[in-house]
């Protein structure tokens, strides 16, 4: 007979049988400010309490811990989560790629990848579920060569201190703490650790200086650690057995990879919806036989095939997180888990930036004021979509196909 499970692990999976539902009204709910937090370009601070309050922060905790996360692991959850973000990001997408950033540093913590005390992950927990704790991850750093860090900590008496420059600290705005990827100088060099630093501690200086043209409330600026203190306890090397070709540290750049197609695909997505609302409700018809621009065949033929093109790659996306989650667990290869993220990846920006582009041909020229800020859909996409090189990823699926080389770790993977 199958083991029943037991009242806590049938609470939690109620818990997230629920989400789908709040995603979406929270789709709706985040759409009908999303212009105006595009045009001010502040901290959507409103947005993530109620992605909070709708009880989407408990996905980042596992049940161990007070949360509902189905397993300790760090892609746990993946289809459930990328369907979430993209409907968040469908709504407004600096709010989906700060909720974003927020759940990665969670799963570092609580995911198997790092190796953190039992009581800093109470810690962390407890201030996530039950006092609006916000988290965030510095870890690009500008050079020549991807994947590097330069950023270092020195030992000192009780802990570390840390100096340095990151790039693109999405969602350190809002943050209590930022978990960043360093370099630990002298005889204690063990490779590339992570260290928890908290966003007011002494030194740590954020410059403000995210000016660009979509994203334009992740507040994604430029960081300077100078000489900040970190205590020991929020120091996180790699857990053991980290380089195996499974596990939490094996999926670390598909998982994150997919999470950054999820928010481009829900941009998609709230273009499409923007787009079918414009030529329902605004609209002029521009054939004169036609009472409304949404009878015009044209518009109805463009509008399906966007639709089109968005489910399947949104179905793509669901097969590649499912795929994450199967090779954590050992039962896919990691190879051909990191060119299923590529493929989707792939075809979800080339979507994205498709769609997104169409809004204005379709919804015409009144669409073109800003009040309606129309054009944040294109911007953002073309935004998110050059975080990595694509041209890139479609090389790797094509060395895949034609010589069953697995991708190199270097392009995202």
């Amino acid at each position: 007979m199958p083991v029943q499970p037991d009242g806590a692990t049938r609470d939690a999976a109620s818990a997230r049988a629920a989400l789908p539902a709040a995603g979406a009204v929270l789709r709706r709910e985040f759409a009908q400010t999303a212009a105006e937090i595009d045009r001010t370009g502040e901290d959507p601070t409103e947005n993530m309490r109620r992605i909070h309050d709708a009880g989407l922060t408990r996905l980042l905790v596992p049940q161990a811990y007070g949360g509902i996360a189905s397993a300790q692991a760090l892609a746990a959850d993946l289809p459930l989560i990328t369907d979430l973000l993209t409907e968040l990001s469908a709504g407004e997408s600096a709010t989906a790629q700060i909720w974003s950033i927020h759940l990665v540093a969670a799963r570092l913590i609580f995911g198997g990848a790092l190796t953190v005390d039992e009581a800093v992950r109470e810690e962390i927990a407890d201030g996530l579920l039950n006092h609006g704790m916000r988290l965030a991850n510095s870890a690009a750093e500008a050079g020549p060569r991807r994947g590097e860090y330069h950023v270092t900590a020195d030992p000192v008496d009780g802990g570390y201190r840390l100096s340095g420059v990151k790039v693109f600290n999405t969602g350190t705005a809002g943050a209590t703490y930022t978990i960043t990827p360093v370099r630990i100088r002298g005889a204690e060099d063990k490779g590339v650790v992570y260290l928890l630093v908290r966003m007011d501690a002494d030194g740590v200086t954020p410059h403000n200086d995210w000016d660009n043209m979509g994203q334009r409330a992740t507040g994604s600026g430029t960081i300077t650690f100078d000489n900040v203190f970190v205590p020991a306890r929020f120091f996180f090397p790699m857990a053991a057995g980290a380089d195996g070709l499974t596990g939490p540290a094996s999926v670390i750049g598909p998982f994150f990879q997919l999470l950054i197609g999820a928010t481009i695909l829900g941009m998609g997505f709230g273009a499409l919806d923007a787009m079918a609302a414009f030529v329902r409700d605004h609209a002029r018809p521009n054939l004169p036989t036609l009472d409304r621009a949404a009878d015009d065949p044209v518009n109805r033929l463009h509008i399906g095939r966007a639709s089109a093109a968005l489910a399947a790659a949104h179905a793509l996306q669901r097969e590649a997180s499912q795929m994450v989650v199967d090779t954590e667990t050992g039962t896919a290869d990691r190879g051909a888990c990191a060119v299923q993220m590529m493929r989707s990846k792939t075809v979800t920006v080339a979507t994205a930036l498709d769609v997104t582009g169409q809004v204005h041909g379709l919804a015409g020229g009144r669409a073109t004021n800003n009040k309606y800020r129309l054009d944040r859909f294109w911007r953002n996409a073309r935004t998110l979509s050059v975080h990595d090189p694509i041209d890139a990823m479609a090389q790797q699926i094509g060395a895949f196909e034609i010589d069953g080389a697995p991708p190199v770790p270097s392009v995202g993977t």
